[in-house]
C-alpha cells in the first residue's frame, strides 16, 4: 500500500507536468489530480480490509490467537490498525504531492488553512462511516469473497446506479440539458442521493481551497463548481453521524451470535 499510494503521488505529480506544458498549472491543482487518482488505493484498500474482517477469516485465525482472544478483540485490533494506517498513507502522499507542487507550479495562489481544518475533519467523519459500513458488509456472509463484493457494490454501486436513475428522470421531464452541477438541484433523485453519507467524500475539495476560491465564493472539483460554505454537503453529514453507530451495533451483534 505504501508503494500504490506513493505511485499515485508520483502520477499526480507527472500529469500536472504534462498539463503545465500546454496551459498554466497551480499547485491546487495537482492536489486535485491526487485526490481523484488516490481512489484507486482507496479501493485496493477496501478490498484488503473486508477480507480481513469477514467472519470466515477470522474463524480461521491461527491457534495462538483464537485461543487466546475472541473475534471481537481480534477485530478491534485490525480496526486500530488498517484505519490509522489508511490515513496516514493517504496523508503521507497528500503531503508529498503538496510540497512537490509548490516546487514545481505555480504557488501564488495560496491555499487555505482554515479550509484544510475543515477538509481534515470531514475526511476523519467520512472514514468513520466507511468503517463502520465494513463492518456491516462483513458481517453479513461469512466468505470474504462475498463480503468484498458486498461492500463494493454499495460503494460503486448507488454512485451508478443514483445517476443512471437521475439521468432517466431528467430526460423524461425534458431537463437534460441542465448542467451536472445543477442537477441536485432540479433531480429528485438526486437530491435523494444527497442524503447518502458517500455524498461526504466531496469535501475533500477543501483540501485544495485558494485565496481566489474564497474570494469568489465558490470552488471546483471533479469538474464541477459548488458554493463555498460552512454548510457544503451538511445533508450526508447528518446522515453519516446517524448511520454510522447504528452500522457498528447491527455488525457488532452479527459477530457476536456468530462466534457463540
Amino acid at each position: 500500500m505504501v508503494s500504490i499510494n506513493l505511485l499515485v503521488s508520483i502520477l499526480a505529480i507527472v500529469t500536472g507536468v504534462f498539463i503545465e506544458r500546454v496551459d498554466n498549472f497551480s499547485y491546487s491543482g495537482v492536489l486535485d489530480l491526487y485526490m481523484i487518482y488516490s481512489l484507486i488505493p482507496v479501493l485496493i484498500f477496501i478490498g484488503i480490509v473486508v477480507s480481513a474482517l469477514s467472519f470466515d477469516s477470522n474463524k480461521d485465525s491461527s491457534t495462538f490467537l483464537r485461543t487466546r482472544f475472541s473475534m471481537k478483540r481480534i477485530l478491534i485490533t485490525k480496526i486500530l490498525v488498517y484505519f490509522p494506517l489508511s490515513e496516514l498513507l493517504w496523508y503521507l502522499g497528500f503531503i508529498i504531492t503538496l510540497i512537490a507542487g509548490m516546487i514545481l507550479f505555480d504557488a501564488s495562489d495560496t491555499l487555505s488553512f482554515k479550509w484544510i481544518m475543515w477538509g481534515i475533519l470531514l475526511r476523519m467523519i467520512t472514514s468513520l462511516f466507511y468503517i463502520t459500513l465494513m463492518l456491516f458488509t462483513s458481517s453479513i456472509f461469512r466468505g470474504s469473497i462475498a463480503s468484498v463484493f458486498l461492500t463494493l457494490a454499495v460503494i460503486i454501486g448507488i454512485p451508478i446506479i443514483g445517476g443512471t436513475l437521475s439521468t432517466i428522470e431528467l430526460l423524461m421531464r425534458g431537463l437534460i440539458q441542465t448542467s451536472p452541477a445543477e442537477w441536485e438541484n432540479v433531480s429528485y433523485v438526486a437530491r435523494v442521493l444527497l442524503w447518502w453519507p458517500a455524498s461526504l467524500g466531496d469535501a475533500q475539495a477543501f483540501f485544495s481551497v485558494t485565496q481566489s476560491e474564497i474570494m469568489s465564493g465558490y470552488i471546483s472539483y471533479f469538474g464541477q463548481t459548488f458554493e463555498l460554505n460552512a454548510h457544503f454537503r451538511e445533508k450526508p453529514l447528518i446522515s453519516t453521524i446517524l448511520l454510522s453507530p447504528l452500522f457498528a451495533l447491527f455488525a457488532w451483534r452479527r459477530y457476536s451470535r456468530r462466534e457463540i
